[in-house]
């Protein structure tokens, strides 16, 4: 089953560090004058929860240059809590946030790590729904990054085909239908320097869409509608465009309502194509207000008192 990723809730926050981290430290003990705080005296679930409610991954990365034991409390707090923590870091680095210096390579190392652990790929496909989502967010998160980094050199070299391969990794292998999706737009335009391959921007359009990404319904409808990296079909066009207008795709309404109009894959039926004009223009699609209006004749008929209905959307 296929799933999409939210990044918003992965945002930054402060790092956390198990209990009992600083405890087994080689000499704890804070020798600088200038230090007052005797560590040695402060149990380690103390240390822990200062450190995880007050401090930030600059904090972290100040402490572990005050002596040679606290080296790697930057790396220990990104694996505390596991993918999410080194996720968060990764994003610091890369963008210079939270206190740390921008560090594209150190990031890209956090990423790799992220996107390659076994497990978490191979138990995708094994998992459904929510919990998918919830548990490989991360990963697909950084496989989709780790593709971007590939793409315009950002900590490594440009390598398009790496790029390409990640974000087929997270498309397949996770099921990410955001990766499918952008894999046909990449495809499409020719982005990243690779070559424009309208076939290929078809196939992924056609993966995204049968998964369930609405705006990946339109564009295959439109490849049908075209014969575009296909066949073309206006009877599947419609079929897909009826698809991403149920699935809230503004612009599919107004395509729905054209094919009935113009009789493309369905017998003409101004009446029809003046309910899928109403159902865009009410959600703002200027298109179907000009539609509506070339109509008001049958539109009055089928959708009677629309123009009231509609009122100030007519005239905007």
């Amino acid at each position: 089953m296929f799933q999409t990723t939210n990044p918003s809730s992965a945002s930054l926050k402060s790092p956390i560090l198990p209990s009992l981290c600083l405890l087994n430290q080689e000499s704890a003990h804070v020798t600088d004058p200038n230090l007052i705080n005797d560590f040695d005296s402060i149990p380690a679930e103390i240390i822990s929860k200062c450190l995880s409610d007050y401090s930030d991954w600059g904090d972290l990365a100040k402490l572990s240059c005050v002596q040679k034991s606290w080296s790697t409390l930057l790396h220990t707090a990104s694996q505390s809590q596991g993918q999410f923590s080194q996720w968060e870091l990764a994003q610091a680095l890369m963008s210079g946030s939270n206190g740390l210096e921008p560090n594209p390579s150190q990031a890209f190392k956090y990423l790799v790590e992220l996107s390659e652990a076994e497990k978490s790929v191979n138990d995708c496909n094994n998992t459904v729904g929510e919990d998918a989502s919830n548990k490989y967010e991360i990963q697909i998160l950084a496989m989709k990054k780790l593709a971007m980094c590939y793409f315009v050199g950002d900590g490594t070299e440009e390598d398009k085909n790496s790029g390409l391969m990640w974000l087929k990794k997270a498309a397949q292998e996770c099921n990410d239908i955001d990766a499918a999706h952008e894999l046909a737009l990449i495809y499409e335009y020719g982005e990243h320097n690779v070559d424009c391959d309208v076939v290929a921007a078809c196939e992924w359009f056609l993966i995204a869409a049968v998964n369930g990404h609405t705006g990946a319904m339109a564009e295959y409808a439109m490849c049908c509608e075209l014969g575009c990296g296909r066949e073309q079909s206006d009877e599947e066009a419609l079929e897909w465009y009826v698809k991403a207008a149920n699935s809230g795709h503004i612009e599919a309404n107004f395509s729905v309502g054209e094919a009935f109009e113009e009789a493309k894959g369905v017998p003409q039926s101004d009446g029809e194509a003046c309910m899928w004009y109403y159902k865009a223009a009410v959600m703002g699609d200027e298109d179907s207000k000009k539609a509506l209006l070339r109509l008001s004749d049958i539109a009055s008929i089928v959708v009677p008192g629309w123009s009231n209905q509609l009122g100030s959307i007519l005239n905007a």
